[in-house]
């Protein structure tokens, strides 16, 4: 096996260089992401906490313009974000906004994030929108801020919230929401100057506009003939005056529902605005073109990535310490691989296999729904929808593995051994003393790589993320939650190493590097391609004649299918994490406490626990 060239490097200082590599493009990711949402130097972060009305705790990021002070208050904003986010996916808007002389303060809404949780629906002091008017409060509590200018910003359900609090607060000066509509709750004064931004093709445009064609619909139906004060209204025309507070102005950028928080048009229109409304310090202002939230994002992501790498070079230096040593190992010499026809269609029946997604999510809602309310015990909704098909897809793949096995054991080379699950070539023997070393590496693994987010995150104000939420730190509450879906995770990921690593085993190439990358691609495409080629089934139809295909009760479906999106960055960075350490052990237990382990916290830490808004 040429893993053998690996294990026995002839310098071992050369995964020392590599780690050393990726902890300073981590490190460097994190100060520039840092110095970005700072403009470098003319907005002050700060985390803040404070109570809801109902006591629930919150936090928030506060972004401080450099002129803001006791002398020279400025106007202030606070930005909610949408049901499945935290408060990082607001920041465009937000360091914009503060770039051009506002206080901007954007919160984890309740159950997200850092804040408390929400508690029970039915409570009297149920707060629904989330710790969004306790913020406004808040807000207007800074000695820098000018309470009679603030605004209310936000996305989705964010949106929603911020647009309800705008209706019964008149002293809100502005309102900014996007992809979500304005109802007949308003009219041509109420709420003041407001701004709705929705897209060409947001997917929830039945729910929140009650349209099948938006562009064409939108602008003649009753709710915007309630709020504006024009025979054939367009789109990006303002209406009204700024003055008494009748400003109105509707922009469809062309985009889906969750490009709508990281779109540059509609940043620009959302800065503009806000000038208009609120009237920060002209000193202050930049071109509504000039944009930097960019860097961030791509910074964030490049942390992430650059994490993970340094999970490469540090388990094979940990594997080599001498209490681990005997971990190492090759995968067992077989001339079993899986190639040609054989390779296409366990290719295509896992692709069915993973396609059972909406069905046996739909499943999990049907039984919470009438059967057993699950939230008590696992109240990550949206998660639960995940893991439970991750389970499931997982343990079915994992029976027909079984009778595959049964039916080739003996043949090419085919046993137990080879496969990477047992040290026995006839039974399933897990070696403890190996097993237990296994698990302790694991931990050792997982534990550095949360650390170095948490006390990154704690120096810097970022965590790691592109577009969606992907891992931050744990609060106590969401620590909690990690004995209850680690088992599930780590089912699912035992099973589905056996069957990339077992099952679907590619040739050897001619060094171990060729056959690490060869692996990883294979086995990234092998679980990214169905849920691509189930994206394409939805987004086709949507791009090519407006239909939402998969929208389900109250547009469920909609929020599962925009999670394929994060899925897929998951695969495409856990996969090759998964190949790398079955190379140097030769079994798929490490592989999969470590990912299943790095996949609790990721869900643990970032999902939202709220009741799903259908």
């Amino acid at each position: 096996m040429n893993t053998d060239q690996l294990l026995a490097a002839k310098n071992p200082g050369k995964a020392l260089v590599v780690f050393i590599v990726c902890m300073a493009v981590l490190l460097l990711s994190c100060i520039a992401a840092s110095r970005t949402q700072q403009d470098f130097g003319r907005i002050r972060v700060t985390n803040v906490s404070y109570p809801n009305a109902n006591g629930i705790a919150l936090r928030a990021k506060l972004l401080k313009p450099a002129n803001a002070s006791l002398d020279n208050p400025v106007p202030g904003v606070v930005y909610i974000h949408g049901y499945q986010n935290n408060r990082e996916t607001g920041d465009a808007y937000c360091i914009e906004a503060a770039r051009r002389g506002i206080a901007v303060l954007n919160i984890d809404a309740i159950g997200r994030g850092n804040s408390g949780l929400p508690g029970d629906p039915g409570a009297p002091d149920f707060d629904d929108t989330y710790g969004g008017r306790s913020s406004l409060a808040y807000l207007r509590t800074l000695p820098f801020v000018d309470g009679m200018r603030t605004g209310m910003m936000g996305h989705s359900l964010g949106a929603r919230m911020a647009y309800e609090i705008a209706l019964t607060d008149p002293s809100v000066q502005c309102l900014i929401i996007s992809g979500f509509a304005y109802t007949l709750t308003a009219d041509r004064s109420s709420p003041r100057n407001m701004l709705m931004i929705f897209g060409k093709w947001d997917e929830y445009r039945q729910r929140m506009t009650g349209t099948k064609d938006f562009e064409t619909e939108w602008m003649q139906s009753s709710r915007t003939g309630q709020v504006i004060d024009a025979e054939n209204p367009n789109f990006g025309v303002t209406y009204g005056s700024f003055a008494d507070g009748s400003a109105r102005r509707v922009f469809m950028p062309g985009t889906i529902h969750v490009q709508e928080s990281h779109d540059s048009r509609s940043i620009a229109q959302a800065v503009l605005w806000m000038k208009s409304a609120l009237a920060p310090d002209d000193a202050m202002w930049i071109e509504p073109g000039r944009q930097i939230w960019p860097v961030k994002e791509w910074a964030t992501l490049t942390a992430m990535l650059a994490a993970f790498a340094a999970l490469l070079p540090l388990g094979l230096m940990v594997l080599r310490m001498e209490p681990f040593r005997e971990l190492l190992g090759p995968p067992a010499p077989s001339g079993y691989t899986r190639t040609g026809k054989a390779y296409v269609i366990s290719s295509m029946t896992n692709g069915l296999l993973m396609w059972l997604y909406l069905p046996i999510i739909y499943v999990l809602f049907g039984i919470h729904v009438y059967l057993v309310h699950i939230d008590k015990a696992f109240p990550l909704m949206m998660a639960n929808g995940v893991i439970w098909w991750f389970f499931w897809i997982n343990v079915i793949g994992g029976i027909m593995i079984w009778v595959w096995y049964r039916k080739n054991a003996g043949s090419k080379g085919l046993d137990l051994l080879t496969l990477g699950i047992s040290y026995d070539e006839k039974r399933l023997l897990l070696h403890c003393r190996r097993f237990y070393k296994t698990i302790l590496v694991a931990l050792v693994l997982f534990l550095f790589t949360y650390g170095t987010e948490h006390v990154l995150e704690s120096i810097f104000i970022v965590d790691y993320r592109f577009i969606f939420p992907f891992a931050s730190d744990l609060t106590p509450e969401r620590a909690r939650l990690f004995p209850r879906y680690f088992p599930f995770v780590l089912v699912g990921f035992v099973l589905l190493s056996l069957f990339l690593h077992g099952q679907m085993r590619r040739p050897l190439k001619s060094t171990w590097l060729k056959t690490f990358l060869n692996w990883s691609v294979f086995n990234v495409l092998l679980l990214a391609i169905p849920l691509i080629l189930l994206l394409a089934v939805q987004y086709f139809p949507l791009f090519s004649g407006g239909n939402v295909l998969f929208t389900g009760p109250g547009g469920m479906f909609v929020s599962f299918m925009l999670m394929l999106f994060h899925m897929i960055g998951l695969l495409i960075m856990l996969i090759p994490l998964s190949t790398w350490f079955f190379q140097l052990t030769g079994r798929v237990y490490l592989s999969a406490f470590l990912n299943a382990l790095i996949v609790t916290w990721m869900f643990a830490s970032s999902q939202v626990i709220a009741p799903i808004p259908i």
